[in-house]
């Protein structure tokens, strides 16, 4: 019997992982299966997109969807209980916590917002912005939607 054999289950069942012919197959899911909805808009001013990831699912304790903003399009005041991590992926965008000066987002920028920071996100005025969104679930929620950004706070004027 070669050693391999032997050390890779002794080693998963040290670092508390079941041997490898108890773990549960993988899966796939395609983008046609999942589809895309158009945001809602007690969530959203302007058109969006969002194609859900995935869900929280058993070990998997976060979901993840992408969301494809117009120009002008953003998201209303959220609240994420487990917090959110942000992948720009194309165009750029603006992010606001807050209590903070809006920022900008350009494709590879990685945003975490920590739970229960009020906090909007969305393309600019005159570009559009995709993102990766990524939420842990806390009891269930994972976003506390809350009132629409007003034009002011979505153009950074007093």
């Amino acid at each position: 019997m070669k050693p391999w054999i032997i050390l890779v289950p002794t080693l998963l069942a040290a670092c508390g992982q079941p041997p490898p012919a108890t773990l549960a197959p993988t899966s796939l899911t395609t983008a046609a299966e999942r589809g895309e909805a158009v945001g809602p808009p007690a969530w959203f001013t302007g058109r969006t997109t969002v194609a859900m990831l995935f869900s929280p699912e058993g070990a998997r304790t976060f979901g993840g969807a992408t969301v494809a903003f117009e120009p002008g399009a953003r998201t209303a005041w959220h609240v994420h209980p487990a917090g959110q991590t942000l992948v720009v992926t194309a165009g750029s965008g603006w992010l606001q916590a807050e209590g903070e000066p809006r920022r900008d987002l350009r494709p590879g920028d990685v945003v975490w917002t920590p739970p229960g920071v009020r906090h909007w996100h969305g393309a600019t005025a005159a570009t559009a912005m995709t993102h990766i969104a990524l939420q842990g679930a806390l009891d269930g929620a994972v976003v506390d939607w809350q009132a629409q950004v007003t034009d002011a706070e979505y153009l950074g004027t007093p």
